[in-house]
């Protein structure tokens, strides 16, 4: 059975913990609430949900055996596609237990907690997206919570909803406006619809990467592959929708702000392939009374299926204002 490392404090962590893939060995992640229904810790159930990973990444689903708490507590690794995967040290963190199935050489060195400066885009994977023919990297953020689970599982949620927006897209964009004026009176009202529907049913499994904190946010980094959906784009002739959002939303979490500024770079992109435009003007003259009036209705409306890149998603902290979230979509386009 694997040693368990137990700590009161961020300031040290199994350096696996913030970088779980690298050059000499890959690893999976699991994480479970610290203690289970019996009061011990859930060490198994995070084992349970690092196995899960990596099964899923195959397309398989876990073996019956590993729903059995005692195999887990006893586990003795597994050869998976010739290759060996064992659990190094558990770790117990804030309200959390997590534990690391890794294959290849590894080691067990306690590192001080990762952080990362999102404002001056430390490390760069924070504010740039890269993508190639195979992979992309898919940014998950998992803001302050009691709980260090809720807020991984909030990271990793996050990831999975921005890596849904990659590839086919159906984008409706309608854009209203309305002026009226009528003696000493003044009216504009604008109101712009934007709706992005993905289809994330086939969406292949992330593998994380590496985490980092910026005060009390979570920054990870995943990596989506899928080599036979993926298409290059060329820079120099995809079409672009950009756009920024530095306000509240409703919501109010980072992620649906995130999201709003992709529906608007979505509804751009979609607006330089195509727009139709209506137009309707009246006036009535009636100066002499006071009566006379004035309007103006402009529509712009989008329909299209767009298969779409994040070549750019920057998030940059504000003190005590909202976070400016900004999003660069690039077309697809088969070179």
């Amino acid at each position: 059975m694997c040693g368990l490392l137990v700590t009161s404090t961020l300031a040290a962590e199994p350096c696996w913990l913030s970088q779980p893939v690298t050059n000499e060995y890959q690893g999976y992640i699991g994480v479970a609430e610290k203690f289970d229904a019996a009061g011990s810790l859930a060490i198994a159930a995070s084992r349970r949900s690092a196995l899960r990973q990596l099964f899923a990444v195959d397309g398989a689903t876990l073996p019956e055996k590993f729903q059995n708490d005692d195999a887990l507590l006893e586990f003795a690794g597994i050869d998976v596609e010739g290759r060996h995967f064992d659990f190094t040290s558990d770790y117990v963190g804030r309200g959390a237990v997590f534990s690391y199935l890794v294959t290849g050489d590894h080691s067990d060195d306690t590192c001080v907690a990762s952080t990362c400066s999102s404002q001056r885009c430390e490390p760069e994977w924070l504010c740039g997206q890269s993508s190639d023919a195979e992979s992309t990297n898919v940014l998950g953020v998992g803001e302050w919570r009691i709980s260090d689970k809720q807020q991984w599982l909030d990271a990793a949620k996050s990831a999975s909803e921005t890596a849904a927006y990659w590839g086919i897209a159906d984008v409706s964009s309608e854009y209203r406006l309305l002026r009226t004026a009528a003696a000493q009176q003044y009216l504009s009202f604008i109101d712009h619809t934007i709706s992005v529907e993905t289809n994330n049913r086939d969406l292949p499994p992330l593998t994380l990467m590496e985490s980092c904190r910026d005060g009390a946010t979570l920054f990870q980094r995943w990596l989506y592959e899928d080599r036979q959906k993926f298409k290059r784009y060329a820079n120099s002739n995809a079409l672009r929708g950009k756009a920024t959002v530095s306000a509240y939303t409703a919501a109010g979490t980072l992620q649906s702000v995130i999201d709003l500024a992709i529906h608007r770079a979505y509804a751009e992109l979609a607006q330089n392939k195509d727009v139709r435009v209506k137009s309707l003007q009246k006036t009535v003259s009636g100066e002499s009374t006071g009566r006379g009036y004035s309007m103006e209705a402009v529509s712009l409306s989008s329909h299209h299926r767009i298969s779409a890149s994040l070549s750019r998603l920057s998030i940059t902290p504000r003190v005590d204002k909202p976070y400016i979230v900004e999003v660069e979509l690039l077309e697809n386009t088969a070179q």
